[in-house]
Parts: structure tokens; C-alpha cells; sequence
């Protein structure tokens, strides 16, 4: 399969937001509770609606029903496993104490998941854009609209813990460079597929649909409902599936 480099640049774009979440937590000194519960209310929008409106309902033009529904589950699986392999990588930040010590390890921690999480996400790029360049852009949109509030969750612990902000800068922008690492991976991997070439993109499509889903529902809603503003997590949930929609309509 003839594939450009073009996803490895969106998934560098994406995973550089991470970055830009943590630079944010360093220029406002404080980020609202509220403002972290929008923006992961808002991401977990646009990542549920790529997830079925474009991912899944594309993967379902390629691949027969009871297929399609192992790959979904098989995407969700794997990201399950990886919880329970490293079950530190939760991205909660409101449940760790006071104490500065436990509250840099929760950062880190963070981090590590983040950057484990940012991995196949990288892949999910390239399987869409594999399909259609339009829908890896879209894809990629999804991702760095969720990798913000990341930067952020990261961010805030160990700035509370007192680590200098050079380093809190290094350690949110490289969390997100594992995205182009994975998604050139991808890159190499569809370009020597040859056989059955719809098959492998649907099940790509299926499998990067799980893994989406899993991540917003598992992750990003509960962290943000963590922050106490329950309705503010909602409008930011429907504001993001309306963005997610027009995005969807601007790209055709």
C-alpha cells in the first residue's frame, strides 16, 4: 500500500498538545477545577463521535458484522489489558494527598500512562488516514483536543510538587512524542500490506474504535467527573460531539 508520511506529522501535531497542556499549566500558575472538568467533557465528546460516526461506521463498510465486532471488542480488550498489566497509569489527579512526595509520583505516573496511552493512538491515526486522508485528519483533531486536558492532569501534580517547570515542560512534551513514534510504526507496517487490503483497513478502523471508546469512557469521563462539576462535564461532552460534527461536515 502506497502511504505517505502525512499521518506521522498529524500524530506529532496531536501529540505535541500534551505539551501545550502542560506549557498552559505553567503560564496560568493555576487551572480552574471547572475549566478541567470542560475540557475533558469536550474531548470525551469528539472522541466518542469519531469513534462510531467515523471510525466504526467506516470499518462497517469493509468488514462483515460479526468481524466487526471482534475487532471493536479486541480494541477495547487490549487497552483493558494494559490497565491491568500497569494499573498505575489511571489519569487521576484528585485522590492522591497533600503530601508533596506521593503527589510527584502521581505525576509521573500520569505521565508513564499517558505516554503508554499515547502509543496506539498514534497507530489509530494511520489506520484512518490509511482509508482516508481526511478521516486521519479528523482523527488527529480528536486526539489533540483530548491530549490538551492530558498536558494538563500531568501537569498540575507536578507542578504542586514543586518540580521546576523546564522539566515539567520536557516530561508533558515527550508523553505525546509516541504518537508519531507509533504512527510511523503504522506507517511502515500498511505500506508492505499488499493482501486484502480493505480487510486489514477495516479491522484497523474496528480495533482503533475500541481502543477510543475505552480510553473516553474509562479515563477522561471519570477523571472529569472527578472535579466535582458534573454538568459542566456534560455541556462539554455535547459541545464536543457538535464540534466534532461540524469538523466532520467542513472535511467532508
Amino acid at each position: 500500500m502506497d502511504l505517505s508520511f502525512q499521518p506521522v506529522l498529524f500524530s506529532l501535531i496531536a501529540g505535541l498538545a500534551t505539551g501545550f497542556g502542560g506549557l498552559i499549566v505553567l503560564a496560568l500558575g493555576k487551572v480552574s477545577d471547572r475549566v478541567v472538568s470542560f475540557s475533558m467533557g469536550l474531548a470525551s465528546g469528539v472522541m466518542l463521535l469519531v469513534a462510531f460516526n467515523s471510525l466504526f461506521l467506516e470499518a462497517a463498510k469493509l468488514l462483515a458484522h460479526l468481524e466487526l465486532i471482534i475487532a471493536f471488542s479486541a480494541g477495547a480488550l487490549i487497552m483493558i489489558a494494559l490497565d491491568l498489566i500497569l494499573p498505575h497509569i489511571e489519569l487521576t489527579t484528585k485522590k492522591v494527598t497533600d503530601q508533596k512526595t506521593k503527589i510527584y509520583n502521581a505525576g509521573i505516573l500520569i505521565a508513564i500512562g499517558i505516554t503508554l496511552h499515547n502509543f496506539p493512538e498514534g497507530l489509530v491515526v494511520t489506520a484512518g488516514y490509511a482509508y482516508l486522508p481526511g478521516l486521519g485528519l479528523i482523527i488527529a483533531i480528536s486526539i489533540l483536543l483530548h491530549n490538551i486536558p492530558e498536558g494538563l492532569a500531568t501537569a498540575i501534580p507536578l507542578k504542586a510538587a514543586g518540580m521546576k517547570p523546564r522539566k515539567i515542560a520536557g516530561i508533558t512534551f515527550l508523553s505525546g512524542l509516541a504518537e508519531p513514534v507509533a504512527a510511523l510504526i503504522g506507517v511502515l507496517i500498511f505500506s508492505f500490506i499488499e493482501i486484502n487490503n480493505a480487510a486489514v483497513v477495516g479491522y484497523s478502523l474496528a480495533l482503533a474504535a475500541g481502543v477510543m471508546v475505552y480510553i473516553t469512557a474509562d479515563e477522561l469521563i471519570p477523571v472529569a467527573h472527578e472535579y466535582g462539576y458534573k454538568h459542566t462535564v456534560s455541556v462539554g461532552l455535547l459541545l464536543g460531539i457538535i464540534f466534532a460534527l461540524l469538523i466532520d461536515v467542513i472535511l467532508g
